[in-house]
């Protein structure tokens, strides 16, 4: 990942208003996340995610978009879900930096952007076969201090603070 100097990026909590978009960007998201995960689409050409209503329902899950300036780069879903079985304040279940944004050091950024909001422990899980996302995730493990676990389903847990 080139890292362009002086990235600015913020996260702000999905407002209930801003819910409609953000399910719309999820389609996008599930229907790329179809390479490494079994997502099956709906009859009407939409891909489920029936924990989406809850980022808005439950005080444990949040949702945000990064920002760059005004421009909208991705998206994080939150909640303090243990991939391990260890204790965990915050869980990334999904994350996205769209393609037009990747590769210049926003997925990066957009973590520190959480972490800064959420203080605590954190972990995550990733797909060795996403190869982009893996080498992110590599990243944020050596600038957080993470530790990888391999977890029986084949995917990757990180745990950091």
């Amino acid at each position: 990942m080139r890292s362009e100097p002086g990235i600015s990026l913020r996260a702000e909590e999905v407002r209930e208003e801003q819910r409609q978009t953000l399910a719309n960007l999820m389609q996008k998201y599930l229907y790329e996340m179809t390479r490494y995960y079994p997502i099956a689409m709906g009859e009407d050409g939409n891909y489920s995610y029936k924990y989406l209503p809850l980022y808005f329902e439950e005080e444990a899950r949040r949702a945000y978009f990064f920002y760059a300036g005004e421009a909208r780069v991705g998206f994080a879903l939150i909640n303090d879900y243990s991939f391990t079985g260890e204790p965990t304040d915050n869980s990334i279940a999904e994350f996205t930096i769209f393609p037009a944004w990747r590769g210049r050091g926003y997925g990066l950024a957009a973590v520190e952007a959480l972490r800064a909001l959420r203080p605590g422990s954190w972990q995550l899980k990733y797909s060795p076969e996403n190869e982009a996302g893996a080498r992110l995730w590599q990243k944020v493990k050596g600038r957080c201090n993470g530790v990888e676990q391999p977890l029986p389903d084949g995917h990757i847990a990180i745990s950091f603070s």
